[in-house]
């Protein structure tokens, strides 16, 4: 028997097929035959009555003796697979075997299979409103605590003193790495990476300055510094991005220890980037959110009274105070719903009678993603009135956009390819059942046959 179950499917399909076309061969000719025979005595019975000759009467009696049936030879599925390939050469399909109403009514029932995949079948009312109230609570934590970065006044917005988490965060930064460490690390973690104006390079960046420097250095976001950061360090470049959306490399010093081994230059490469980068994220400016910078290469948009493209709007946000730190206390609400959500969803598992490896809260799990994707959501329509009743930007959550593209992107995957090959899975998987489930019933029957008597 093949191991392929596409071609095993097939086998069976093909011998299903070659076998109701023996049955149906021999139910008409069993119907032939019957009819014949019931002709015949008909006119028997008709000749007798002419005559006038009564009709024989029916023994009812049965003989007492018993034969046993020699026992059948059952042939293999090879040999039952080889007369149906000889019988039927061609191409079969479902129609061969079924009749349309047979097809429709199993249809139905693999199309039942996949029921629980979908957005309404993987969540019930209690998930629902557990995702809908982490997300309320996680947008009025924003509106509340985080509010802004302080700031003297943004695209036409007033003044803010900032929000009480934002403020905290910074306050507890500036406790971990006060002026003296900073300077310290400054001394200790010199990086090729760190021109903060255009004086001196080979090429000038444009928009680059004390203030907007580590936004367009690729090396100094917090993400993307320990990729382009590392890079720049080993091959003594600096890796930026000018206002206008260009990518720039130059030289700006010798390559980090050249002519030693590469396992020991890379480790000493994300030594240097990683204490640089603690130098930096304590300062005033302190250093860009992570992945923002990237918003350099979005040259589009028309923002605000002066125009402003969604580029420009991003580094003026820099320049404003929406740093790592506020993009870390912006995270707290995320974070939060993230918690009740997750904790919820194992609850509710475990009280199923899941095992703790099958209600572990893993995002992969798609009723997981989409809990995790209501709750985001919900938070972002909050957030999005929160940007529109103060007209401010600096009131995006950008930890927000992330965290929503982060299961956004996967469940769209999962809706276009992995929910139809999920559920094709299961429909094969009943397929398979059932054919089992046959061949068992076959089996028990045929090992049934040399005990049968008449």
């Amino acid at each position: 028997m093949s191991n392929d179950k596409g071609d095993y499917l097939t086998d069976g399909l093909r011998v299903a097929v070659h076998h109701k076309q023996m049955l149906d061969q021999l139910g008409s000719e069993h119907d032939e035959q019957r009819h014949s025979l019931d002709a015949a005595i008909n006119s028997s019975e008709a000749l007798l009555r002419r005559l006038g000759k009564a009709l024989p009467v029916k023994d009812s009696s049965t003989s007492n003796s018993l034969h046993v049936i020699t026992p059948v030879r059952t042939k293999s599925w090879e040999e039952i697979l080889a007369e149906a390939k000889q019988a039927i050469p061609g191409e079969v399909d479902f129609n061969d075997v079924l009749t349309p109403a047979e097809i429709d009514a199993v249809s139905a029932k693999h199309q039942k299979l996949g029921e629980h995949l979908g957005w309404l079948g993987s969540l019930d009312r209690y998930d629902v409103a557990l995702a809908v109230s982490a997300g309320i609570l996680s947008g009025l934590i924003d509106i509340f605590l985080v509010q802004v970065p302080a700031h003297p006044g943004f695209l036409g917005s007033p003044a803010s003193e900032g929000g009480w988490l934002s403020n905290k965060v910074k306050e507890l930064f500036g406790e971990v790495l006060p002026p003296e460490k900073i300077k310290e690390l400054e001394g200790l973690y010199k990086v090729s990476f760190d021109p903060s104006t255009s004086k001196g390079l080979e090429e000038a960046v444009a928009g680059l300055g004390p203030r907007t420097h580590r936004y367009q250095s690729l090396g100094h976001d917090p993400i993307l510094g320990f990729i382009f950061g590392v890079k720049d360090v080993l091959c003594g470049e600096f890796t930026a991005i000018d206002k206008f959306g260009n990518v720039i490399v130059q030289q700006t010093a010798a390559p980090l220890l050249e002519g030693e081994h590469f396992i020991i230059r890379l480790l000493e490469a994300i030594r240097k980037v990683g204490g640089h980068l603690a130098s930096d994220v304590a300062t005033s400016a302190g250093l860009p959110a992570p992945l923002m910078p990237l918003l350099s290469f979005f040259q589009f948009g028309t923002i605000g009274k002066q125009g402003y493209t969604i580029a420009e709007v991003a580094r003026q946000m820099y320049r404003s105070g929406y740093d790592l730190r506020h993009f870390i206390a912006a995270s707290v609400p995320l974070a939060i719903s993230e918690l009740i959500v997750r904790l919820g969803f194992m609850v509710r598992k475990l009280n199923a009678g899941a095992t703790l490896a099958e209600a572990f809260p893993n995002a992969a799990h798609p009723q997981l993603r989409r809990q995790l994707l209501i709750a985001h959501g919900v938070a972002g329509v909050i957030n999005a009135g929160k940007v529109t009743v103060t007209s401010n930007p600096l009131s995006i959550s950008w930890p927000l956009v992330l965290t929503l593209l982060r299961y956004g992107m996967p469940e769209m995957m999962y809706l276009i390819y992995g929910q139809e090959k999920e559920r094709a899975k299961l429909v094969e998987t009943e397929i398979m059942d059932d054919y089992r489930a046959i061949h068992q019933e076959l089996d028990t029957q045929l090992k049934m046959l040399p005990h049968i008597v008449i």
